[in-house]
């Protein structure tokens, strides 16, 4: 049974906006029904620069009732390559306590990583915009302003709690 795709975007630092010279590929690919013996779908692949994440339908949805932070980003990225769904996404919206918790707990995770801390840092922050968005909207913008790169690039050099205290005020501007 060949897989049907119904949405594919690009993702990661080149959906938000943070890529560099030496920065992979990553897609984000919704199929519609898989048969197989598991409950739910999900693969991930690496090959050569490009990192592959490809759900179900109904194992993304599920990810993103519950606020997993890159199943929301693809779910509102305006950079999809293939959309059958399009007029689900804009449709889709979120705000339950699960979404914004998980969010507010990766977001302390992430400035207090000590593995690739800068890089870590700077997802806190980019998270921390996102939260404000979707808090006020029930959806965001998974890219970045330049001036928001900007701004998010440079306090990513500080110490984690001065970063952690940052985005808890931006998540609640």
């Amino acid at each position: 049974m060949e897989k049907v795709i119904l949405f594919q975007t690009i993702h990661g630092s080149r959906l938000y906006g943070l890529s560099h010279d030496d920065s992979d590929y990553d897609y984000y690919t919704v199929v519609d029904k898989v048969k197989h013996r598991k409950a739910k779908y999900a693969t991930h692949s690496i090959i050569g620069n490009r990192d592959s994440v490809v759900v179900d339908f109904g194992t993304w949805i599920e990810q993103c009732k519950q606020g997993v932070p890159q199943a929301l980003e693809a779910m509102f990225s305006q950079k999809a390559e293939v959309d059958e769904i399009e007029w689900f996404r804009w449709a889709f919206h979120v705000g339950s306590n699960e979404v914004f918790d998980r969010y507010l707990r990766t977001i302390k995770s992430f400035a207090f990583s000590e593995k690739d801390p800068y890089k870590r840092k700077r997802h806190s922050l980019r998270l921390a915009l996102n939260f404000a968005q979707m808090r006020k909207a029930g959806r965001f913008n998974p890219t970045l302003a330049r001036t928001e790169v900007e701004m998010i690039s440079e306090m990513a050099y500080w110490y984690p709690e001065k970063v952690y205290a940052t985005a808890l005020a931006l998540a609640w501007e």
